[in-house]
C-alpha cells in the first residue's frame, strides 16, 4: 500500500500526533539512524504541532512513519545569524524523520518536496535547512531539488557541526 504524505493544517487537533511522533523518534534513535538529529525533546514537537510550524507526515495506513516541519523565520535563530533576506519572506526547514524500517524508500524526498510546495504556497522567497556534513544522501536530497551550501560551522546549544544550505525559491 503506498504511503500518504499529509501536511497537517489544524493546530488545535494536530497535538494528537504528538506521541507518534515522538515514538517515531524513539524508534529512530535505538536503530541509530538519526545520529544527528537535534532538538529532541517532546515539548520541541509540542511546540511545532500546536501551531509554531507547518508540519508534513508521512503515513503507513495509520501509522506515522515520517515527520519533516518548516518554519516561518519571523525571529532568526542565533544560530544563523540575522542576513540581508526580510525575515517574513524566509523559512527553515527543520527535521526530516523517516521510521527506519521505511529508509531508502524516497521518503525523505517526498518530505522535502512537500515542504518547498508548502513553502511557495505560504509565499516564503528565501529557504534554509541544515544538515549535518556526513550526512551525504540529505545533501544530495537537497543538492538536486537546487539547495547550495552556503556555510558550515558548529550550530545549536549543543555546537554540533552543520552545513547550512540556502535555496531562492520562485513564487
Amino acid at each position: 500500500m503506498p504511503l500518504r504524505v499529509l501536511q497537517l493544517n489544524n493546530p488545535a487537533q494536530d497535538t494528537i500526533y504528538t506521541d507518534a511522533v515522538v515514538a517515531l523518534l524513539e524508534r529512530a534513535t535505538v536503530a541509530q539512524s538519526t545520529p544527528y538529529v537535534y532538538p529532541h525533546d517532546r515539548g520541541f514537537f509540542e511546540k511545532n504541532l500546536a501551531g509554531e510550524t507547518i508540519n508534513i507526515l508521512a503515513f503507513d495506513q495509520d501509522k506515522v512513519v515520517a515527520y519533516a516541519a518548516l518554519r516561518s523565520m519571523k525571529n532568526w535563530p542565533d544560530y544563523l545569524e540575522p542576513c540581508h533576506y526580510p525575515p517574513e519572506r524566509c523559512a527553515l526547514m527543520l527535521y526530516n524523520l523517516v521510521d527506519p524500517e521505511y529508509r531508502g524508500q524516497g521518503i525523505g524526498k517526498q518530505l522535502s518536496a512537500a515542504r518547498l510546495k508548502a513553502a511557495v504556497n505560504a509565499g516564503f522567497e528565501h529557504l534554509f535547512t541544515t544538515v549535518h556534513p556526513d550526512n551525504e544522501p540529505s545533501i544530495r536530497v537537497l543538492t538536486k531539488l537546487g539547495f547550495q551550501v552556503i556555510a558550515q560551522k558548529p550550530m545549536f546549544s549543543n555546537q554540533l557541526m552543520r552545513k547550512l544550505m540556502y535555496l531562492h525559491l520562485t513564487v
